[in-house]
């Protein structure tokens, strides 16, 4: 958390056991940490690592908190509940080798714009109907296999559709700033309580692509499978993070 006054540093104090000074002094670290790696060409990490010494593991975790804090992404624990820390850097740390320019000059502090353009484009390409067919057709043999719930390919299809509206929307700043809101609030807590375990989520999450290749494949639309795989991909792997955490 960002201790922004004293006040808010004795709530965090009172909340985690942890003194006062020393919460004070991780905000000073990470202010005096932002400073010195903010627009700096490279990954924030290896930046961390060179002005400071520090472990890699501590640098990640510096570098997840800065990328946060850049992109003002919204983790209040009200709002996305049950996330823990370990989790909230996993997931951040997937997002910015994903979603980071890697060209040179560019850092892993900014989220590579013209990927959210490209993924915003698909809203006019592949429609909702597309959608649901590619799973009725991917997810064929699994409606009578009595080892999954009658419901799962029906919450399959809901779920390729909110996840997809997500991507979306990534590109508009505040939709970006509410990326675990959405997963939490759209994906993760409807398939809950549809009474899906989240073992299953992870298979269907696994199942989505190869249904999107199949569906445009013979549509003229192959060329934007690799910017679904890009979008999927590290999204597939916060939901399973943050359904465990």
């Amino acid at each position: 958390a960002v201790v922004s006054t004293q006040s808010t540093g004795d709530t965090i104090s009172d909340k985690t056991g942890i003194t006062l000074k020393s919460c004070l002094r991780q905000y000073d670290n990470i202010k005096r940490i932002y400073k010195e790696v903010d627009e700096k060409e490279g990954k924030v990490a290896h930046n961390i690592q060179r002005y400071y010494g520090l472990s890699p593991t501590l640098c990640q975790q510096y570098a997840a908190i800065i990328y946060i804090l850049d992109n003002r992404i919204d983790v209040a624990p009200r709002k996305v509940p049950g996330l823990t820390y370990p989790a909230l850097v996993k997931c951040v740390s997937v997002l910015m080798s994903e979603w980071c320019p890697s060209y040179e000059g560019s850092s892993d502090m900014d989220t590579d714009r013209a990927f959210l353009k490209e993924l915003h484009s698909l809203k006019d390409k592949v429609s909702e109907s597309m959608l649901i067919g590619m799973v009725n057709h991917g997810c064929e043999s699994l409606k009578n296999n009595p080892e999954y719930p009658k419901n799962f390919v029906f919450e399959l299809r809901k779920l390729s559709a909110k996840l997809m509206s997500i991507g979306y929307s990534l590109v508009h700043t505040k939709d970006y700033t509410d990326i675990f809101i959405d997963l939490d609030e759209m994906i993760l807590r409807p398939w809950a309580s549809a009474g899906l375990p989240f073992s299953l989520l992870e298979v269907g999450l696994s199942k989505l692509l190869g249904c999107y290749v199949t569906a445009v494949a013979n549509s003229g639309l192959y060329t934007t499978v690799s910017t679904f795989e890009r979008y999927l991909r590290p999204v597939s792997s916060c939901l399973l993070v943050l359904a465990n955490s």
